[in-house]
């Protein structure tokens, strides 16, 4: 039973992170800052946005790991591995930009949306999956 509160509340803390972020935090930045201040914290934000995605995802990944739990092993993974592709595509993302290189930042900027959507999708269907 234990563990299953560990599984649910970990997806439900990722969940509730990703749409803060993309209902609050963002809309307002843009709204309520200027372009240079915006970046600044945008720059501050994201990589513990990102690391804080993968450390409330670490739980899941340990209890279904020591569960032997390999049918949702595979989601568990899944969303470690896109937290900390995130993190990780993030001073390439700020470089881009940074020196005009607009595709590299379209890319690496859609691959961090990307990410973000992975995850919250993935910790939707773990979220359900532990429910029911």
């Amino acid at each position: 039973m234990t563990s299953q509160i560990i599984l649910i509340l970990s997806n439900a803390l990722i969940i509730g992170v990703i749409l803060t972020h993309l209902i609050l935090t963002t809309p307002t930045v843009f709204s309520a800052l200027d372009t240079d201040s915006a970046s600044k914290f945008l720059r501050t934000i994201f990589p513990r946005y990102y690391l804080l995605l993968l450390i409330l995802s670490l739980p899941t990944l340990l209890v279904l790991y020591f569960q032997g739990a390999s049918t949702y092993l595979w989601l568990a993974v899944n969303v470690s591995f896109h937290a900390a592709l995130g993190f990780l595509i993030i001073p390439l993302t700020n470089a881009a930009k940074d020196r005009g290189w607009d595709k590299l930042f379209s890319f690496t900027h859609g691959l961090s949306i990307y990410c973000t959507a992975v995850i919250l999708l993935l910790s939707i269907i773990q979220f359900f999956i532990y429910t029911g």
